[in-house]
């Protein structure tokens, strides 16, 4: 019951955290667009003798702030790239954790085959045979099973 809350949480996380990528992204194109508006107005109004020099200095401009984009989206992409790697690592850490804990709780420790209820079958006939060298006129009653039921729960 925790482990799927803990799942829900994580995948909710994983969930917001790709919100935020694609957030940080439409807000980078938003930048961009609104800078490039401010640019293209700053230049549109100089004097009409130089629009050829200005037209090349806007084309270059934008050719930089696209590169700057890029380089910051490349980065982000790297960041989120490695934060998703070290939550998935963990995650499958904790999660193979758990299972071996689980898995250590539902053995039970025995020697030979691991089925518990032939060796305790074995122990009860050695028992009879003891109880029958010691000359006992009745057997005790067999309990063993009980408890081996009881343990299994």
């Amino acid at each position: 019951m925790a482990e799927s809350t803990d799942m829900k949480e994580m995948a909710e996380k994983a969930g917001d955290l790709a919100k935020n990528i694609w957030l940080a992204g439409l807000g980078a194109y938003g930048k961009a667009v609104d800078e490039a508006q401010g640019q293209y107005e700053k230049v549109s109004g100089k004097v009409s003798d130089k629009v050829d020099d200005v037209k090349s200095s806007t084309s270059e401009e934008s050719t930089k702030l696209f590169d700057e984009l890029v380089a910051k989206g490349k980065k982000l992409e790297d960041e989120t790239t490695d934060k998703l790697a070290d939550v998935k690592e963990k995650t499958s850490h904790n999660l193979e954790e758990r299972l071996a804990q689980v898995k250590s709780s539902l053995s039970f420790s025995s020697r030979g085959d691991g089925n518990v209820e032939a060796q305790l079958d074995d122990l009860a006939k050695k028992l009879d045979l003891i109880i029958e060298a010691l000359g006992a006129t009745t057997a005790p009653k067999k309990t063993v099973k009980k408890a081996a039921s009881k343990a299994k729960a």
